[in-house]
């Protein structure tokens, strides 16, 4: 049997999908989990809390919640050597600001999730991706024991229909969801998160202090200075927009 398994990253296309269900218009999954990083926006798990979980609940859809450390055989390094950082920081090794490759999310979320499955008994499971029509470029077709499948794209929803669709529930407008230290934040980003989620935002100085005594040459913005002291007015480099699709929030 092939299990239908909705992978939910607590974003805004997530709370689509939950909205999907509550509405009757997407059967409900065979399960459903939402991997905890361990290292979540505060903001995400509020919105889940208070609206998700318990909207999901009366349509009969238990989320199951499963940290991350419970099955991750790596954390932050891992490799050959297991010296490797996993996340896609910015370094200044070669003289220029640059990017390292995304492992993190494979290795926290998509192993995550497939192990979960395999405990509950699922031996052949269908995925489900919170992708929308806007985000074609993330869609990566996978076939095989493990299948991924996009309710959204099916029903020609962009992220502003996914916007328009929740806050038609009467749910308050979902916040983006995303690890507090991700390289991947804009200058935007960052700045909403100085001001909105102070205590995240001290975490992440805190954790690019600790990975900067390792490397002091990765840095979690392409300012290429601690958090704490760049200027989030200026633009973006183009190397801090987040295209790897692996992320599903």
């Amino acid at each position: 049997m092939r299990h239908q398994i909705w992978s939910s990253g607590g974003g805004v296309q997530s709370a689509a999908i939950a909205a999907l269900i509550c509405k009757g218009d997407l059967a409900p999954p065979d399960l459903a989990i939402i991997v905890d990083t361990e290292r979540e926006l505060s903001t995400t798990w509020k919105y889940m809390d208070e609206v998700i979980v318990p909207a999901l609940s009366k349509a009969g859809v238990t989320l199951h919640r499963v940290p991350k450390s419970k099955y991750a055989t790596v954390d932050l390094h891992g490799g050959k050597d297991g010296d490797a950082l996993l996340i896609p920081a910015f370094t200044t090794r070669s003289g220029k600001v640059g990017k390292l490759p995304t492992f993190c999310s494979n290795e926290w979320k998509s192993r995550v999730a497939r192990r979960w499955a395999t405990d509950q008994g699922v031996t052949e499971g269908t995925f489900w991706m919170g992708f929308s029509t806007d985000e074609l470029r993330r869609v990566k077709v996978v076939t095989g024991k493990w299948e991924n499948r996009f309710p959204l794209i099916e029903k020609y929803l962009n992220r502003h229909d996914c916007i328009a669709l929740v806050e038609a529930m009467g749910w308050p407008t979902p916040p983006r969801s995303s690890c507090w230290m991700c390289p991947n934040h804009t200058h935007d980003e960052w700045k909403w998160i100085k001001e909105n989620a102070p205590a995240d935002f001290q975490k992440a100085a805190d954790f690019e202090q600790q990975i900067r005594i390792i490397d002091p040459d990765v840095w979690l913005s392409d300012t290429a200075k601690p958090i704490t002291e760049s200027d989030y007015s200026k633009p973006d480099d183009l190397l801090s927009a987040c295209k790897s699709g692996e992320c599903f929030v």
